[in-house]
């Protein structure tokens, strides 16, 4: 696929991953190099700090001979190795190679956050570097890749099935009017891929997330172990009712932001026109 081909923030996202292949292909080398030694680094630096800072940073245990254990240099070797051929793989062909892309977060999280919990346990400084340093990378690649991540769709199927079921909670067939919602579902979904295709990447990424969030609303306001696309149709519209006279302004306004998206595709629609009479307007000004 050519690159121009590609929505902007998977071209953002291509090129980081580019900058990432290259980043742990030379942190894989150092560890090669310089990893037996890391250990004496930090200790020696932790102990800076502390004189320097007054602040107890315990030393890493080291081994008895003069070289941290080869077992673990292999491994780290191997899992940089790895993420460099995912990131590669990526940059190369970011669509057809996507599927790679969750194993590169899970190596970046799972990294994190045991290096954060080894940290808060034994309070050693070699943890926490380890922290600041893939905590971060797991935080900027897993922005970059949210937006990116649905391609031209947009939504995911998930965020897809919570829009839907907004829609046709809010415009249910044989309600105010005889058809409803789900008569126009796909129509509904192409004309608000277009609508979606003229927002930044950040108002995109901004809608998904407000999608998810009222998705598990359900679950802390009406205390139901099921997200609001699992609830009944009567039980979604009690919801929504709720969330109108929510409280809580957050609350309201995202409820509205996704009322107003749900909706303008659905009127836009001629048949929906002509049912509300709208285009008598237009065929007057005509």
């Amino acid at each position: 696929m050519l690159v121009s081909q590609l929505t902007r923030a998977e071209q953002v996202f291509r090129r980081w991953m580019l900058i990432s292949a290259w980043m742990y292909a030379v942190s894989g080398l150092f560890f090669l190099i310089a990893g037996p030694h890391m250990a004496w680094v930090f200790n020696d630096l932790g102990d800076r700090l502390t004189f320097a800072l007054g602040v107890v940073l315990p030393a890493y245990p080291l081994p008895a001979d003069d070289r941290e254990g080869a077992f673990w240099l292999v491994l780290s070797l191997s899992m940089m190795a790895m993420i460099t051929y995912i990131c590669r793989a990526a940059y190369l062909d970011l669509r057809r190679n996507a599927g790679l892309v969750p194993l590169l977060l899970l190596s970046k999280f799972c990294s994190s956050a045991v290096y954060l919990g080894f940290f808060l346990a034994t309070g050693q400084l070699a943890h926490l570097a380890g922290t600041l340093t893939d905590g971060p990378l797991f935080l900027v690649t897993l922005a970059l890749w949210f937006p990116a991540s649905r391609g031209d769709r947009f939504l995911d199927r998930t965020e897809e099935e919570i829009y839907l079921a907004a829609g046709e909670t809010l415009v249910p067939r044989g309600g105010a009017f005889e058809a409803g919602y789900e008569d126009f579902r796909e129509e509904c979904l192409k004309d608000a891929q277009r609508l979606f295709a003229a927002l930044s990447p950040v108002a995109l990424a901004t809608f998904r997330i407000m999608l998810r969030f009222v998705d598990l609303l359900p679950i802390f306001i009406v205390r139901k172990p099921r997200t609001f696309r699992r609830l009944k149709p009567e039980e979604r519209l009690a919801f929504m009712t709720r969330l109108e006279h929510h409280p809580r302004t957050a609350v309201r306004m995202t409820f509205f932001a996704i009322k107003l998206d749900v909706l303008l595709p659905l009127f836009n629609r001629p048949e929906m026109e002509r049912v509300t009479g709208w285009d008598k307007p237009r065929e007057a000004a005509s």
